[in-house]
């Protein structure tokens, strides 16, 4: 991937990345908003409804909250130093002249300027007076039958003064400013490190997918270069005959082998990406699965001067993909056989551990170096490929056996074989739930 794709991925990732948490800190700081101005309303609300009730029920002396600051009928308590507007209340003849004047003292004159709106009767409203003081509002009208003859039929203006809470709001809408306002510049490196974050395995996996098709390629056209090369030369000696070009044609049937194998690796390899390959596990008799494996490997070993053993076992009983487990065993015994000298003994064994079973395979070959181990199950990763390439390897097996053995969940490792050679270590559960339930899904389907 070009330097100028990833930069513009990375920045459409970064654009992504910060609209989104715009976007959720801007609902975040609005949904907050609304509700505590709410909450700050709400208190006023209700003591504007309780006045009413109990203006309409002729309560004078009905409590009001001590926050207030004033005692029932509307006088001050003495001593107690209050806001010069907390509740008041206006009183309105039909035809919208304030008549409680004297009641309101020094307030009249900067409360004089309401007007009555009798269409507002039963609704709560928000309105400042004199341009300094803020007051929630409920008008009522007073039936004619009331009582107190001093309100009958009069509407009461009640106003309760929400300076404080205006001023708490308008601190609070400061502070949540400022905090979007960090959020915002968090969100921006946030947004910076989740895109380079999200480029990261997109980076690696292009790499890897470039570096597995350059590899596959050059694997490739080796055999078919050969292949053409023999052909060709065969076309020139049409009269031969074919005692006389066995070689050539040996030489090329042997590419045509070996392109083939690599074909089906790289197909097992490509399933293995998709994830599309069909399991099917089932309990099985580990020994006689293995005698039944390893054996047709024993004429094989001999016919190389070398000696190919499997170790008593105790017979005990695993779930696993019978096919997947011998194509395992297939790659482990090649590679063993390719790697030994004659005269040498490749010895296959298993064993329980616990809830899990070891299967080994150990050679007495040229061995592995320390720092390779790691490396051999990478794909086309080959210890040495001039001898790899003598012996037919194309550094694709040891990659199918590894994730053979994931698929079964389980874990591969290379050992030291002392005094020399080499030992692959297989640890599968005994009962791999995850293989077992698909299994069962895939029959129920």
């Amino acid at each position: 991937m070009s330097n100028r794709v990833n930069r513009a991925q990375q920045w459409r990732l970064f654009i992504n990345n910060l609209i989104g948490f715009t976007v959720i800190f801007g609902l975040l700081g609005v949904i907050v908003f609304v509700l505590f101005r709410n909450a700050m309303l709400t208190s006023t609300d209700e003591a504007l409804r309780v006045e009413r009730s109990a203006r309409l029920n002729n309560a004078p002396g009905a409590k009001k909250p001590a926050a207030q600051g004033k005692q029932p009928g509307g006088r001050v308590q003495p001593g107690r130093t209050i806001h010069p507007f907390m509740t008041t209340t206006l009183t309105f003849d039909e035809n919208g002249k304030i008549i409680n004047r004297a009641q309101l003292g020094s307030r009249y004159d900067t409360l004089k300027h309401i007007k009555l709106a009798k269409e507002q009767v039963g609704q709560l409203h928000t309105i400042q007076v004199g341009g300094k003081y803020n007051f929630r509002t409920l008008l009522v009208k007073v039936p004619a039958k009331n009582p107190d003859k001093l309100i009958a039929g009069k509407y009461l203006l009640l106003m309760e003064n929400i300076d404080p809470q205006k001023a708490a709001m308008s601190n609070f809408t400061r502070v949540l400013l400022m905090t979007m306002g960090i959020f915002w510049l968090i969100s921006i490196l946030m947004s910076i490190w989740l895109s380079r974050l999200t480029m990261r395995p997109i980076l690696k996996s292009w790499g890897r997918q470039t570096e597995f098709v350059g590899n596959a390629a050059h694997e490739l056209r080796t055999p078919l270069t050969i292949i053409q090369n023999k052909l060709e030369l065969l076309l020139t000696k049409p009269n031969d005959k074919i005692i006389d070009q066995a070689e050539n044609i040996a030489i090329a049937n042997s590419e045509s082998q070996r392109l083939q194998k690599l074909t089906q690796d790289l197909l097992a390899l490509a399933r293995s990406d998709s994830n599309t390959v069909q399991t099917n596990f089932e309990a099985t008799h580990v020994a006689t699965f293995l005698q039944r494996t390893v054996e047709p490997y024993t004429e094989i070993a001999a016919s190389q001067g070398k000696r190919l053993q499997l170790a008593s076992m105790a017979d005990f009983r695993a779930t696993l993909d019978q096919n997947l487990i011998h194509q395992l065993m297939n790659i482990l015994i090649d590679n063993a056989l390719k790697y030994s000298p004659q005269g040498s003994t490749i010895t296959v064994s298993a064993k329980l551990v616990g809830r899990k079973w070891q299967l080994t395979v150990a050679d007495q070959g040229i061995g592995i170096q320390d720092g390779e181990r790691q490396r051999i199950f990478d794909r086309f990763y080959r210890v040495d490929s001039s001898r790899s390439r003598q012996t037919g390897g194309n550094g694709l097996g040891l990659s199918i056996a590894h994730w053979i053995v994931a698929l079964h969940h389980g874990n591969i490792v290379v050992k030291a074989n002392h005094p020399q050679g080499s030992q692959f270590v297989t640890t599968l559960p005994l009962n791999p739930a995850n293989g077992l339930n698909s299994h069962r899904e895939k029959n129920k389907a």
